[in-house]
């Protein structure tokens, strides 16, 4: 009889593992905040600067926390964070971070304008002058 009962103890408890097939179970790719940004006022052109970011999310079931640097034309890009959520139901109240520096290296100067989307209610523009020399 003891048998029996560990048997289906250990049934029930490899059940409740398959993450798939639990009805809390949810997983997801989904924007996350950036709460810093920096980006030089002036570089010059056909040379690397460095973009640094940070985002952070108040939940242990964020996951590889990562940045997206798209170019919309030649003097406009667009800054977004991105990250995994993965839950069964229970989610531990931790801070998770991702920080990034992005080389990025203008070949046109002029003025270029990064749209940082920081969080769903707010999208920040800042600018970077590239001159041909200093």
């Amino acid at each position: 009889m003891k048998r029996i009962l560990y048997v289906v103890i250990a049934l029930i408890s490899v059940s409740c593992l398959k993450k798939g097939e639990n009805s809390y179970y949810i997983r997801t790719t989904g924007r996350v905040e950036i709460t810093q940004v920096a980006i030089p006022d002036t570089v010059i052109n056909n040379q690397y600067a460095e973009i640094m970011a940070r985002a952070e999310e108040s939940s242990g079931c964020w996951s590889g926390l990562n940045f997206k640097l798209t170019r919309n034309s030649d003097f406009d890009y667009s800054l977004e964070a991105f990250g995994i959520y993965e839950s069964t139901g229970y989610c531990e109240e931790i801070m998770v971070y991702g920080d990034t520096t992005i080389a990025f290296k203008p070949t046109i100067p002029g003025i270029y304008k990064f749209q940082v989307f920081k969080n769903p209610d707010e999208t920040v523009i800042d600018t970077m002058i590239v001159v041909s020399e200093i």
